[in-house]
């Protein structure tokens, strides 16, 4: 089963969907209120509970109908300190290209080249969900080929300082990890570098 790359419309969908299932939760609980069937107290606990979820849940929603919309039109929030890091290699060696895009057009992040390998490079602001770690090995294996090997890929988080870790195949770490990271790669074996 494959996964659907989320449009601006999707996400945007999904944020007024939720909104409108709040309104309609509440709604619920306070005529259950009016009738008497809840304590008024477990009621207002109640609609702060569930405002306090869907608020969590909006906010990714939304913050995901600004990322895809963002996306379509080039624009990436928040990837000025991951640029920089890279761009710092470039001075050492490295090839650093910046807005890679797939079979469909879609700017997909930087794509970096050195002794120990190629690795795109996605920076997300603050969180991620399985959906982008999908997407992020869906990207790798796409540059398989107009690289000419193994591509590793890589989800950059801006705005937090996660230390370097491995999840479903993706390598998660905050952006000042990244530079130093790439550079402690060790070169795949058989390479010339690596003798």
């Amino acid at each position: 089963m494959s996964s659907v790359p989320a449009s601006p419309r999707r996400a945007t969908y999904d944020a007024i969907a939720l909104a409108l299932a709040f309104l309609a939760l509440d709604a619920v609980l306070i005529f259950a209120v009016l009738a008497g069937w809840v304590d008024g107290d477990t009621g207002v606990v109640g609609v702060l509970a569930i405002g306090a979820v869907v608020l969590l849940l909006y906010r990714d929603d939304v913050a995901e109908a600004f990322a895809a919309g963002n996306q379509m039109l080039g624009i990436s929030a928040d990837d000025e300190p991951v640029r920089h890091a890279l761009d710092r290699l470039s001075g050492e060696g490295w090839t650093v290209e910046h807005d890679v895009s797939n079979a469909r057009g879609m700017l997909i992040g930087t794509l970096v080249r050195g002794p120990s390998g190629a690795y795109i490079v996605e920076v997300r602001n603050r969180a991620y969900r399985l959906e982008h770690l999908r997407r992020a090995r869906r990207d790798a294996s796409w540059l398989h080929g107009p690289v000419g090997g193994w591509v590793t890929p890589v989800l950059c988080l801006a705005v937090r300082d996660d230390e370097p870790h491995r999840r479903n195949g993706v390598w998660i770490m905050g952006a000042e990890h990244l530079a130093d990271w790439l550079r402690a790669r060790t070169p795949p074996r058989g390479s010339s570098s690596a003798r």
